[in-house]
């Protein structure tokens, strides 16, 4: 405002500053280019917020708050949730540079929906995007788009995802054993051709039947 003539007074800087320590927005307003007032703007949470943070939590996550806004909001919205790292102010390149950070420590999965988001989504192991309100940038760069933007299901996806990996570490080594054991038997002649096709057949039926239990899998929490 300064810039355009209109000089903010003291006192309403002093009022706003009450509103941005608190994690708000103040937006300076004139009329007639007299300095009138301000608008504060304040983030929002879902309803269900404070259960999927929890929730992610219980499995074995640790959650991270970045995003471009400044610090003052980006505090108030994780304690309110109960996120403890957050980083504010960040531009497309300083997320890509927590990601890597995180990513020396272990697996890291990114949810965003703008397109600041997209090279993070890109650059992290699992990229979750908001298929509803997200850009069209960032749908693309993710792994994964949730259609109706039910984050409440985030906590069931980490969950399910270790559990997938569980299963396909079982049927590997259960195939492994059985294809050596079968070959252990067929050198001696103890294991015939149509006996051997028939053990390896019945082999890839259990793995696919184990598979096909994740799909009415749930953990009670």
């Amino acid at each position: 405002l300064a810039g355009r003539g209109a000089a903010v007074t003291d006192e309403i800087v002093s009022a706003a500053r009450e509103y941005t320590d608190a994690g708000c927005t103040a937006v300076h307003v004139e009329i007639d280019g007299v300095p009138a007032g301000f608008i504060v703007l304040s983030d929002t949470l879902r309803d269900d917020a404070q259960t999927v943070i929890d929730g992610v939590k219980a499995a074995g996550v640790t959650p991270v708050l970045l995003t471009g806004d400044h610090a003052g909001a980006a505090q108030s919205i994780a304690s309110r949730v109960g996120i403890n790292e957050v980083h504010a102010e960040c531009f497309p390149e300083d997320k890509l540079r927590y990601i890597d950070e995180y990513h020396a420590r272990g697996g890291v999965c990114m949810i965003g929906d703008g397109i600041n988001d997209a090279p993070a989504l890109k650059r992290a192991d699992a990229g979750i995007a908001m298929g509803g309100v997200g850009s069209d940038i960032a749908i693309d760069a993710a792994d994964i788009a949730l259609v109706n933007d039910d984050i409440a299901e985030l906590p069931h996806l980490l969950r399910l995802s270790r559990r997938m990996m569980r299963t396909i570490k079982i049927n590997i080594t259960f195939s492994m054993c059985l294809n050596f054991l079968a070959i252990g038997l067929a050198i001696p002649g103890l294991l015939g051709p149509v006996v051997g096709a028939l053990v390896h057949n019945a082999g890839s039926v259990l793995v696919i039947a184990n598979s096909a239990l994740l799909l009415r899998w749930q953990k009670n929490t």
